[in-house]
């Protein structure tokens, strides 16, 4: 798959100093909220910003662990779709995804770690919404063509969102799946929400990698959030009937993979569960307020 990007980290054991241990390097995969579509949004939101690679820790020492919410939806039907939240852990942060344009607004999509889609008709700008360098894509354009005014996608961790066409959504952008050595393959993550059309058009996929569908008329469905962990972008809405409304976007997740030899400790707030193999840990935070970290010991 274009995009579908696989990489494998191998990390160091923990040296030892003064009879402890000393620093270490861990793996890591940062990803932030996923953007929203909007009220009569139909542009898809972008996925959150995808980070991954290694990060010399010192042991005794707290860093900021903090997992970006997905953009909510507004409460105006004239609003771009809502952004997503950073994710953090120390010094590395994921920005969180860009929303959809809107139909009714002349807004453009929203920039973030990944853009949302644009809607070219009404009072949209067809102006995308620009993804981050190295950590996600750009969403995908709008289609002026009437009567069904088919909206771009919001761009994934892995690809660009798809544009719309005259009578259809953009797919959104796929996601990425990294394997941290040595675990087994995460999934995909930061897949960009797909974008709607104006009225009886077809409505674009969400990207693998979390991002929902848009409201498909055709299916009798309205539009799907981004999963919740994954940062993927939600689904924009359709205009037509009570499928006029986007969805929103997924939150984010961090996963780390250090030596054994080391223990974390969380503060309150971290939601998180750790498995072992082949000498490292695993540990996957699904929950992290902004004032919350982590201690290796």
């Amino acid at each position: 798959m274009i995009g579908a990007n696989v990489s494998v980290f191998s990390i160091g054991k923990a040296v030892g100093r003064g009879g402890g241990a000393g620093p270490f390097s861990l793996s890591y995969v940062v990803v932030a909220g996923g953007g929203s579509g909007a009220s009569y949004s139909l542009a898809g939101g972008g996925a959150g910003g995808f980070r991954n690679s290694l990060l010399e820790v010192q042991t005794d020492t707290a860093y900021q662990v903090t997992v970006g919410a997905g953009g909510a939806l507004p409460q105006s039907g004239t609003d771009v779709g809502g952004s997503g939240s950073n994710s953090t852990v120390s010094s590395i942060v994921s920005i969180g995804g860009g929303g959809g344009s809107n139909y009714n607004s002349p807004q453009a999509g929203g920039n973030g770690g990944s853009g949302g889609g644009a809607i070219s008709g009404g009072l949209g700008t067809g102006t995308i919404g620009y993804g981050t360098s190295g950590q996600g894509n750009n969403g995908g354009s709008g289609n002026s063509s009437s009567p069904n005014y088919g909206a771009g996608a919001g761009g994934g961790a892995g690809a660009v969102g798809g544009n719309g066409g005259s009578d259809n959504g953009g797919h959104g952008g796929i996601g990425r799946n990294v394997t941290l050595s040595p675990f087994s393959a995460l999934g995909y993550l930061a897949g960009g929400g797909g974008g709607g059309a104006f009225q009886g058009g077809y409505g674009g996929n969400g990207g693998s990698g979390g991002g929902g569908y848009s409201a498909r008329r055709q299916y009798n469905q309205s539009a799907a959030a981004g999963t919740a962990n994954t940062g993927g972008g939600g689904g924009g809405g359709s205009y037509y009937g009570g499928f006029s409304n986007g969805a929103a976007g997924g939150s984010g997740i961090i996963i780390l993979v250090y030596p054994d030899s080391v223990t974390p400790t969380f503060t309150s707030g971290v939601t998180s569960s750790t498995t072992t193999s082949g000498g490292y840990k695993k540990t996957t935070i699904t929950a992290a307020g902004p004032t919350d970290t982590v201690t290796f010991g």
